[in-house]
């Protein structure tokens, strides 16, 4: 395993010629990516609407049972009160149109992080996991940092490694063909080689092809420095939470726990945020991300 932020072996000249050619893909919009299901597609282009109808989008969500599902599951849940809401129509209602584009994109990109190989499953959903504490942790920071755009923190925090998951499928299907025609494949360093160096770019396409605010894609692209212009911009609260899901153990991989330190240290620092007010948001952190992806 590759600790974040130490260097690597250099990729053999395979891993080399595999990554070029995935990036030239994506340049050129080749790549294939995860579609967004038909009825949430849909819903998205109603919702975009000034003047929607609550009517029509539960029209379009009762199209697809496990989006209806999970409408009728948010609408009864303790964040929005009492329970007791059994049609799609109370439940659009009762959780408004900004979290309701967020619930559509997130059942979507979930799906993003599955995979019939058990191997890849466990690490997508090890990825998953982290991705909802980034997710919920960005909200929060947002929240204390007095922002008024939450839900694009949540997703931005939330997409920000789906790059990894669609990646590590696309490296099990070049590894099977590989096999099958007797061609030797990439070490486990050089596969860590171009996730690390490729996975981000994957996640800005796919935020290009579902059509994403520009801030989800600015939080996916860039991970590594914090903004000095715009100190309290989403993409700066996704970097501080990031550090701070991986400070919690919510990270799949071995964590330089020196460069992490710095980075929340660093973002104590631009956004502000007292030792105090850390310890509240990532208290119980662990539960509340098991009661998000259960």
């Amino acid at each position: 395993m590759v600790v974040e932020g130490q260097a690597v072996e250099s990729p053999t000249p395979l891993a080399a010629q595999f990554s070029s050619i995935l990036l030239d893909r994506i340049a050129n919009n080749k790549l294939i990516l995860p579609t967004i299901p038909a009825a949430a597609t849909m819903c998205l282009q109603q919702l975009r609407d000034p003047n929607f109808e609550i009517k029509q989008i539960a029209g379009t969500l009762a199209r697809d049972p496990v989006l209806a599902a999970q409408v009728l599951r948010l609408a009864n849940s303790a964040a929005f009160g009492k329970g007791g809401i059994t049609s799609l129509v109370q439940s659009a209602s009762r959780i408004g149109s900004a979290k309701l584009k967020s619930l559509l994109i997130e059942v979507s990109a979930k799906k993003a992080f599955q995979s019939r190989d058990p191997g890849i499953a466990k690490m997508a959903e090890g990825i998953w996991q982290h991705s909802v504490a980034v997710a919920i942790l960005a909200r929060d920071i947002s929240t204390l940092s007095g922002s008024t755009d939450g839900e694009s923190a949540y997703l931005s925090g939330l997409l920000h490694d789906v790059g990894k998951p669609i990646l590590a499928v696309i490296l099990l299907e070049a590894e099977s063909l590989l096999s099958q025609a007797g061609t030797r494949w990439i070490g486990s360093a050089a596969w860590m080689e171009i996730m690390q160096s490729t996975h981000r770019k994957v996640g800005v396409a796919l935020a290009e092809k579902w059509n994403l605010p520009e801030v989800v894609s600015a939080s996916i692209r860039d991970c590594d420095e914090y903004e000095r212009g715009d100190r309290t911009s989403i993409s700066n609260f996704v970097r501080f939470a990031n550090a701070l899901a991986k400070r919690e153990g919510l990270y799949v991989g071995e964590v330089n726990v020196e460069d992490n330190d710095a980075m929340i240290m660093i973002g104590r620092s631009v956004l502000g945020t007292k030792d105090e007010e850390i310890g509240r948001l990532t208290e119980g952190l662990k539960d509340r991300v098991r009661s998000s992806v259960e």
